[in-house]
């Protein structure tokens, strides 16, 4: 094994930087879309909303199943696959004429985002066994980057061009730039003859063989079966349940609760560029000072924080009070989401991290689902979203309570996934 001055995982994160500014960034900018698509067609809430929650179904679906491929296969197709599957759902939006396409669009969506993300970011845990957090953090600040350039742009863009024609530029432009991006991915730094960043020696390859695609043994680990009859599995899949719940929740609908309590658009739009901010800045800062403080330490700490902030968004009546949450509110689960994402291999070992990353991103994204598609059926019902940001409050503070359990494993937690010579694992957790 080799290692170049340049290291190539650092082109591994740009293109996760890219991806997750653009397809998140888009989707991120659903609150936008929101009014213009409702007055225009007469949907409801809950309608539109409903679309949102397809979405995150079809990536909670779609999330361990792409995982397995790329532990299999490679990431780089499923990310040229992804570009071209969310780029042509996002032109097709711009020619709806009923609901059963608005839905049938953002299943594509879905289905696009659903094959990409899990890949990603499994890739990315096998480049680095150093600055994991951070490597991580930079890849997925870009969703923070996308939060805060798409919302405002989309404002404009609606404003000019009208809603039909700002989802077909997007949609073309979005797609084409993920398709190049993803001919730069490379499964391992094994396949390149490298080491992971801060590898000292070749990593050892204990059950993990050489799969029909030539990619090479990508490290050692529980089996997913063996992961998931741990406690601390759990744990994490609560944690990014709950964040991915409450996140998506606020998404889709703090740009209409916003403007309901006399906020103007162009404010909300600029609280959404606030949160996308946060986010951001979450997901880089905090996941680089895990990579210090520890990782379990940091996901109850950002759990906690963005239960509470959650309740505050209750009594928010003033721009500054939305400003002030979106930026504490996506501080937090930006470095909630690094967290999760650095986690399983942390504990379990890289032998089947793309697909235990995917099995934790199929309860977010279901979690997700059912945060937007709920609060739009309990304002339809209600006519106030109270309820709703209790429920998401709520549920980040039970997922911190049981985050804290996390804290009694070592720092290091090796002892989770090291592995007998007949290869069932040691210790609980």
């Amino acid at each position: 094994m080799k290692q170049s001055r340049f290291f190539y995982g650092w082109i591994i994160v740009g293109v996760g930087l890219v991806v997750w500014i653009l397809e998140p960034g888009m989707y991120v900018s659903f609150g936008i879309f929101f009014k213009p698509v409702s007055a225009e067609m007469g949907w409801s809430r809950a309608m539109v909303a409903g679309a949102s929650s397809l979405t995150m179904i079809m990536i909670g679906i779609l999330a361990p199943f792409s995982g397995a491929l790329s532990d299999r296969y490679g990431p780089g197709r499923l990310v040229m696959a992804s570009g071209v599957l969310t780029g042509l759902a996002y032109a097709l939006l711009s020619r709806t004429e009923a609901l059963w396409q608005f839905y049938a669009f953002y299943i594509l969506v879905g289905v696009g985002m659903g094959i990409c993300f899990a890949p990603v970011a499994a890739t990315i845990v096998r480049w680095f066994e150093k600055n994991r957090g951070l490597a991580l953090g930079l890849a997925t600040a870009g969703a923070g980057i996308g939060g805060m350039v798409f919302p405002p742009l989309t404002h404009q863009l609606i404003s000019m061009w009208g809603w039909r024609s700002t989802y077909l530029f997007l949609g073309i432009s979005m797609g084409a730039v993920v398709l190049a991006v993803g001919t730069l991915m490379r499964s391992s730094p094994q396949e390149m003859g490298l080491l992971p960043y801060g590898a000292k020696e070749a990593q050892p390859e204990v059950g993990v063989g050489r799969s029909p695609a030539g990619n090479p043994g990508l490290g050692t680990g529980l089996s997913l079966r063996q992961a998931v009859g741990k406690a601390a599995f759990w744990i994490v899949f609560l944690g990014s349940t709950a964040a991915v719940f409450s996140f998506s929740l606020v998404n889709v609908h703090l740009v209409p609760y916003a403007t309901d309590r006399g906020i103007t658009p162009a404010t909300a739009a600029l609280a959404m560029a606030m949160l996308g901010f946060g986010n951001s800045l979450g997901r880089l800062g905090l996941g680089a000072l895990s990579d210090r403080t520890g990782r379990k330490r940091m996901f109850f700490t950002v759990l906690a924080v963005s239960g509470i902030a959650m309740f505050s968004l209750i009594i928010a009546r003033e721009g500054w009070a939305f400003y002030l949450f979106a930026l504490v509110f996506g501080l937090a689960c930006g470095g909630a989401h690094t967290n999760w994402m650095a986690l399983p291999g942390e504990l379990f070992g890289l032998k089947s991290i793309g697909a235990l990353t995917g099995l934790i991103m199929t309860g977010s994204t279901l979690g997700g689902a059912v945060g937007s598609f709920l609060a739009g059926y309990i304002f339809d019902v209600t006519g106030s979203y109270s309820a709703a940001f209790s429920t998401g409050a709520l549920l980040l503070l039970i997922a911190a309570g049981t985050a804290f359990f996390l804290l009694r494993i070592p720092q290091k937690g090796t002892h989770l996934y090291e592995s007998q010579p007949t290869g069932k694992a040691q210790g609980r957790a």
